[in-house]
């Protein structure tokens, strides 16, 4: 059972503790660091920098289908949390005087692949995104001796980690209504989407993940060590809560 209330509650409290880190005037990146981190900075803050009129559209779809009033608010928290990802990221590029990028073709496939179907599918793809900024996100923090740029990073991470919570629910509730062969084949086709998607961000932001040691299998296998611990965790599974709303196994 997936608890709707409980992931209201905590994307409106999450939404009243946002806030921006800016760096120091002695915290800037060093000039060999800008050369290193900032065409891929460039475009993961354009990643991150969504409207997300594509995904409330089909969750007002999917929530009017389903009976899931808590559904689109829900889903407008959760977008916001994304663009306090990019807007931070945004801060911390116009201090380091990087420039932002309007287009990339990274992004532009998964904006594609995003609206391609219903509301399922775009949950699918953004958080195989997800899973990939997480390992990605922890490589950029090595790769940078900014302490701002550290702290804005694990601030990602543990963003991501409560997202990475609610897509896994979310999406292994959807797929428990379905036939055994049914879950296998979805399941089978997301983890061929995650090592297609690993591999071509691996391509694209090769300089800051060969810099901390990180090859093209390497990268491929934590990229997949974080969706077998999402999908398959235990932790990560839905929970009901009772009358009372403590949360039951």
């Amino acid at each position: 059972m997936f608890d709707w209330n409980y992931w209201l509650e905590t994307f409106t409290t999450r939404a009243a503790q946002l806030t921006i880190r800016r760096p120091e005037r002695d915290d800037w990146l060093s000039d060999e660091e800008c050369r290193r981190i900032a065409d891929s900075l460039a475009t993961f803050q354009l990643g991150e920098q969504s409207e997300g009129r594509t995904l409330l559209r089909f969750s007002e779809k999917f929530a009017r289908r389903r009976n899931i009033p808590a559904l689109p608010a829900v889903t407008a928290l959760f977008i916001k949390e994304e663009q306090h990802h990019a807007l931070q990221l945004k801060e911390f590029m116009l201090a380091n005087g990087i420039t932002l990028k309007k287009k990339s073709w990274t992004d532009s496939i998964f904006r594609v692949l995003r609206k391609l179907a219903g509301f399922e599918a775009a949950v699918t793809v953004l958080v195989t995104a997800e899973m990939i900024g997480f390992v990605y996100y922890r490589a950029l923090a090595r790769a940078t001796e900014s302490r701002c740029l550290k702290a804005i990073c694990r601030g990602m991470c543990a963003d991501e980690s409560v997202h990475l919570r609610y897509e896994a629910q979310l999406l292994l509730t959807l797929r428990g209504t379905r036939g055994q062969l049914h879950r296998w084949l979805i399941e089978r086709a997301h983890r061929m989407l995650l090592t297609g998607s690993a591999l071509i961000v691996y391509y694209d932001h090769r300089r800051v993940l060969e810099h901390v040691g990180y090859e093209p299998r390497s990268f491929v296998r934590d990229c997949r060590a974080v969706y077998r611990m999402v999908m398959h965790s235990r932790m990560y599974r839905p929970r009901a809560r009772d009358i009372a709303g403590n949360t039951v196994a």
